[in-house]
């Protein structure tokens, strides 16, 4: 595999024209890309207002990264940055034009910079460009540069994160009517929102980079797993996603085709507020035997039908940046679960030896039984509690460590893709800032400093593999279980899927392809 460097220390540049050849004739008259999504829930038209998965086929990054992880040129097509580590340099595409037919400059960027690092902006990377913001400036129309008050070479991930917007157009018509009608300069444009019902985007056909080879793309909310399931059996729709990993077992026996997008998944859980006395998870031993007491190959096995292995980290597996080959994930040892147990304690040390799972409804009930019965064969004990979504995000996305809050002490699950860079997702689950309630260790806190300072990608590399060892082996707060495909079903209306298929769906809509004759 190709070793990933951290961060380019002098001057890295991307071609777009490495991405040329799809879609070069433009797109097919009256072609449509049909998907039947779960829930609009967490979407928007808005790259500030909270994230815009629409907004990554709609609007182009600043940056963005191959499928090896190293960091390439988008609207940037090149970038340095200094000896010093604290002046970022841009230099943008001179061949980019939005959805309306303005030119893309270095004026739209500083705007898009500074809208995204404000302090209005919710979306979960504006912090890291905020927090190390001294000023941006605009040297000539394809030149941006973002100031840093302190070297942070980490930067180029929420730079990959940044969309790009038309300045003019946001000014002319205001904030509320951008998001009724956004404007950018990705390979999808705009049509159409029908709130809880469909989002319609049309092919651009002056992308700079790759013209789609379909005209349309429909996103349809379709609840009901067996209405997506019928729906895509149909040929009503050509991607079915939000399926569970039984009935995608079975259409794959059934003949039916599935594509990657994305990283591959995880499974792991974390112990909030484990510094707190006098409830279990305070004792590594005890979060330790909870590790111990999962037999993960037989969760790969059944629970996720073969479609998973043992492994990962928090937000990491094999591709990602500092990943140390001799990392492997702990075995099935009940016996020694139960050793570590007895010298914890457990449970007459400690007041209250029940442990809180929470999840919120949907497949993740299921499992989150499943390990409960797991932990329950070693004699520990565990409540699932099953919480409203908006209130499970506010118990483990906003930092509360006081004694009696009650996600202290307990469980917090997470299932999401893994990624290349997972720095910033560590401060927020090992450092004493971390919005997740789990990291509160001075040393911790020193190595992740050292690690996100260093200029260095050699040493940073060297420091980042400290800073992992010690939260995994002095903290232990977070306890990786399995790697997941991220497959999803595909009907045979389209054809190959050629480019951006590592980042994600919404990233890889215009590199598919119409099917062969």
């Amino acid at each position: 595999m190709k070793k990933l460097l951290l961060i380019p220390l002098i001057l890295v540049i991307a071609v777009g024209s490495t991405f040329s050849g799809c879609g070069e004739k433009g797109p097919e008259a009256g072609s449509q890309i049909t998907i039947a999504s779960v829930d609009f829930a967490y979407e928007s038209t808005d790259p500030i207002f909270y994230e815009s998965f629409w907004g990554w086929s709609m609007f182009d990054a600043l940056v963005t990264w191959d499928v090896d992880g190293n960091y390439i040129g988008s609207v940037a097509e090149s970038w340095e940055l200094s000896a010093d580590g604290k002046t970022w340099t841009f230099k943008i595409r001179e061949d980019i034009v939005f959805h309306n037919g303005d030119k893309l400059t270095a004026h739209d960027v500083k705007f898009s910079v500074d809208r995204f690092a404000s302090e209005e902006s919710t979306n979960p990377w504006s912090p890291y460009l905020r927090n190390n913001l001294n000023y941006t400036e605009v040297t000539d129309d394809y030149t941006f540069v973002y100031h840093s008050n302190t070297p942070e070479p980490p930067l180029i991930i929420p730079f990959a994160w940044t969309r790009i917007i038309a300045k003019d157009y946001f000014e002319e018509v205001g904030q509320d009517a951008f998001r009724l009608h956004p404007i950018g300069s990705g390979p999808w444009k705009f049509v159409e929102w029908v709130p809880e019902t469909s989002f319609t985007m049309e092919a651009f056909e002056d992308h700079w980079r790759q013209v789609p080879a379909y005209q349309y793309i429909v996103d349809l909310q379709v609840p009901e797993m067996a209405t997506r399931i019928a729906m895509l059996k149909r040929g009503d729709v050509d991607i079915a996603l939000g399926i569970t990993n039984d009935r995608v077992v079975e259409m794959m026996a059934e003949g039916w085709r599935t594509e990657a997008f994305g990283l591959p998944g995880l499974y792991n859980i974390s112990f909030t507020a484990s510094w707190v006395e006098n409830v279990p998870t305070s004792d590594i031993r005890v979060r330790k035997a909870m590790s111990y007491a999962v037999n993960r190959q037989e969760l790969c096995d059944t629970w996720y039908m073969g479609l998973a292995r043992p492994g990962g980290r928090w937000f990491m597996h094999e591709g990602t940046w500092g990943w140390d080959p001799s990392w492997v994930a702990d075995p099935y040892d009940p016996a020694l679960a139960m050793q570590l147990l007895e010298e914890a304690g457990y449970p007459d040390a400690f007041d209250t030896p029940t442990i809180k799972y929470f999840v919120s409804p949907g497949p993740g009930v299921d499992l989150a039984l499943i390990m409960q019965a797991y932990w329950a064969e070693v004699g520990i004990d565990v409540q699932v509690e099953v919480i409203d979504a908006v209130e499970w995000g506010g118990m483990f996305f906003v930092r509360n460590t006081e004694v009696g809050a009650p996600n202290v002490g307990g469980i917090f699950p997470w299932g999401f893709g893994s990624v290349f860079d997972n720095i910033y997702h560590c401060a927020n689950m090992f450092t004493s800032v971390g919005v997740h309630s789990t990291g509160n260790d001075p040393m911790a806190d020193e190595l992740y400093a050292k690690a996100t300072g260093e200029i260095d990608p050699v040493l940073a590399k060297q420091y980042w593999t400290e800073f992992q060892n010690y939260v995994y082996d002095e903290m232990f707060i977070n306890c990786p279980f399995v790697v997941t495909q991220p497959l999803v079903l595909v009907g045979p209306n389209l054809g190959a899927v050629t480019t951006f298929a590592h980042l994600s769906l919404a990233d890889a809509y215009a590199g598919i392809q119409l099917p062969e004759d």
